[in-house]
């Protein structure tokens, strides 16, 4: 029997299980059977495994050098290294090419990767930032591009904007949302009501975009 966290609510009128990388949480009725509940979660043994299973696979951040694998916009890219002089692309086979020598070099290599995505997120932020900061009536003073380990975006008083590298990893649709959410701080720099109506009105359903890096942002990390 797997161990878990049991969590009891006067409004909960049902049982659910929630497996986590962390721990497996139980949500449950207030009044609910203690024996009744073991019988039960003893019958869900064998898929709560399998989900512990399949977190444990998933890898907590990108290691490019290991896997060969590192994510642009989303999508998987194939890292290789050949008798190349620089970094060289190919979208349409999703395919990195990088010099021989960086192959066992975790630092420089890690370096040139986030080059790299520091290039692509720049020329998408040219496009994308020109178009939502005229419909959204933001002058920007500046615009830059870095590595940040706990956020993916910045805007200060002055509307000078930052965004995290890392960013070149994910969907383009999320990308957007943290566009239009730094751009939002351009007119109100709390996150209150305000704030998240003018982003809603750019970028309706931005709960979900929210939730996916709450769920996927560490993914996009580079070891």
């Amino acid at each position: 029997m797997f161990e878990y966290e049991l969590k009891l609510s006067k409004r909960r009128k049902s049982v659910a299980i929630k497996v986590t990388p962390e721990r497996v949480i139980v949500s449950a009725p207030f009044k609910v059977c203690q024996n009744s509940l073991r019988q039960w979660l003893e019958t869900k043994n064998n898929w709560v495994q399998s989900q512990q299973s399949k977190l444990q696979q998933l890898p907590s951040k990108q290691d490019p050098l290991r896997t060969r694998k590192l994510l642009l916009f989303g999508k998987t890219y194939d890292v290789d290294y050949s008798n190349v002089q620089k970094m060289v692309v190919s979208h349409e086979e999703r395919r990195i090419c990088l010099p021989s020598d960086l192959e066992r070099q975790q630092v420089e290599c890690r370096k040139a990767i986030i080059i790299f995505l520091s290039s692509q997120l720049t020329e998408y932020l040219n496009i994308k930032l020109a178009r939502f900061s005229t419909a959204m009536g933001c002058s920007i003073s500046s615009v830059k591009v870095r590595e940040y380990k706990s956020r993916w975006g910045s805007c200060n008083s002055k509307q000078d904007l930052t965004f995290n590298c890392l960013l070149a990893g994910a969907p383009t649709e999320m990308i957007d949302y943290v566009i239009i959410h730094e751009l939002a701080h351009c007119h109100v720099l709390a996150h209150n009501a305000q704030f998240w109506m003018l982003v809603e009105k750019q970028y309706g359903n931005y709960k979900s975009a929210r939730k996916w890096f709450n769920e996927n942002g560490k993914k996009l990390m580079i070891e």
